[in-house]
């Protein structure tokens, strides 16, 4: 019986400490998941405003595009009108005068 006291006694006293390195180790693989969350969310977030910083410039580039287009268009329908006016050039005016 005495040795079943002792052998109980030595076993509390490693297992104090066994648990402590346990609980300890596992409280460290807690803090490294909250700070893998955390950066996590914080790509996330830069993703999104990435995405409206993106999707921003896109609009503006595809208006300046339309607004080059109307101007391209433009000048090709002022080209067909005067293409079929018949312009005099200033040696032709001095001709006829």
């Amino acid at each position: 019986m005495e040795n079943f006291i002792g052998l109980i006694a030595v076993l509390l006293s490693l297992g104090i400490p066994l648990y402590a390195i346990y609980r300890g180790y596992n409280q460290s693989d807690d803090k490294i998941e909250t700070k893998k969350l955390y950066e996590q969310r914080r790509l996330e977030e830069i993703k999104q405003e990435n995405y409206l910083l993106e999707n921003e410039s896109m609009r503006i580039e595809l208006d300046k595009i339309k607004k080059e287009n109307a101007k391209k268009q433009q000048a090709l329908e002022n080209k067909e009108e005067r293409r079929w006016l018949i312009e005099e050039s200033e040696e032709e005016k001095d001709r006829a005068e």
